[in-house]
């Protein structure tokens, strides 16, 4: 039996230049794809508005949309009082009456055999869903919420912005434990994070479902560039990748492009902020937007992710060795993904490493080597359309309990 599906997003995933949008967008064509019947209630937020009547046809063939606005910029008052009163700003802002009254309406008027709450955001609306509904409702889990800001305030230098972000983390912490066992069920995008759960005490079912790509999505054709281009594309919105790149320009960069002049570095990702912009650093180009993401990385062949915070599965990583290329990140950001050092990406957890890693690949048949291998793995354990059938089982199988 096909299910009926309800979706609750924190956002509209459009456009997919971000993995947020594509964690989203690729699980709801999926559904689509193998007969499910989708309906997908979705926060309008002023970060990511999209109007309701510009909604693109990729958005519209796979579900039917419903939106409620959702004005979640930070506001200093609310999130001091949100402090005072040690509750979750980084919930709070995403918990409005619209959606509420949207939910209502939606599950009085239709049947839904699961309902999925995609992120910790959206946990504020599991009250309102449990009155008009005995559908199981599933929990999917992006990240380990709490552990990106907790990682963030560790390396934040300026004393004041350390200990509230700090704050932010305990109070996300607190919630994110308090709201685990309120669901029939977790779903997780890496093994690593349903083993923290565990840890922080949940108790019901948790399914692996990792990020995966659609067939069209992963190169079939053999890569015929140079090792000379490096490259790193992600939303720079994304706090975790701006330290990354930060650390990148200040303790990788100079030494690489000292060693090998003729390489050049592409950063680009959407909401690029304006000191990387306004920065003139040898052999470096940075683009405010990325218009399409296998353009942008056709032609460059070493992608470096280096992050030290952050938890769930790097989207962009995939998407890389998906097109062949050859990929320099650390134990975390590698996190995830089944991938072995030296055969399908390079790790590297400090400057040196990156260093050595990067000259490494300066080896064209070895960075072909390493982009095939990747490619191929991709392949094999990240087809979307097979994770979402085992998933899907998972699903009726907590029907039926």
């Amino acid at each position: 039996m096909n299910l009926r599906i309800l979706q609750i997003m924190n956002r509209v995933p459009w456009p997919l230049k971000d993995g947020g949008a594509l964690g989203y967008y690729q699980f709801t064509k999926a559904y689509a794809e193998a007969g499910c019947e989708v309906t997908v209630a979705a926060l309008n937020t002023e970060k990511h508005f999209v109007a309701e009547n510009n909604f693109p046809f990729e958005l519209k063939s796979i579900a039917k949309w419903h939106t409620a606005y959702c004005d979640n910029r930070v506001k200093p008052l609310q999130a001091a009082a949100a402090l005072m009163q040690n509750k979750s700003y980084n919930i709070s802002r995403f918990d409005v009456p619209e959606m509420h009254t949207l939910l209502q309406h939606l599950l009085q008027t239709s049947t839904f055999d699961v309902i999925i709450f995609e992120s910790l955001f959206t946990a504020p609306y599991l009250s309102t869903v449990r009155q008009y509904t005995n559908a199981p409702c599933v929990l999917r889990q992006h990240n380990v919420e709490y552990r990106i800001w907790s990682t963030l305030a560790d390396v934040t230098t300026h004393a004041a912005k350390r200990w509230y972000l700090h704050q932010l983390s305990k109070q996300l912490e607190h919630y994110e434990i308090s709201m685990l066992n309120e669901f029939d069920a977790i779903t997780t995008v890496t093994t690593y994070d349903a083993a923290d759960f565990k840890r922080m005490g949940c108790a019901k079912p948790i399914f692996h479902a990792p990020f995966g790509l659609f067939a069209n999505q992963i190169q079939q054709t053999k890569y015929q560039g140079n090792s000379t281009t490096i490259f790193h594309l992600g939303s720079m919105e994304w706090q975790p990748n701006v330290h990354a790149m930060q650390w990148f320009l200040q303790e990788v960069w100079p030494t690489v492009h000292q060693q090998n002049p003729e390489i050049t570095f592409a950063l680009g990702g959407r909401g690029m902020p304006e000191s990387f912009l306004q920065a003139d650093i040898p052999g470096v180009k940075v683009y405010a937007d990325v218009p399409d993401a296998n353009t942008f990385m056709s032609d460059k062949q070493i992608m470096v992710v280096p992050l030290f915070s952050g938890s769930g599965i790097r989207v962009k990583i995939l998407e890389g060795m998906a097109l062949g290329k050859c990929v320099v990140t650390t134990t975390l950001g590698i996190q995830g993904i089944e991938a072995e050092h030296k055969k399908h990406v390079l790790v590297a957890n400090d400057a040196n490493q990156f260093i050595e890693a990067i000259q490494l690949l300066m080896n064209n048949t070895f960075a072909q080597q390493i982009g095939e291998q990747a490619k191929q793995l991709v392949n094999e354990q990240y087809h979307i359309n097979k994770i979402v059938d085992s998933l899907l089982q998972f699903y009726k199988g907590l029907r039926n309990n």
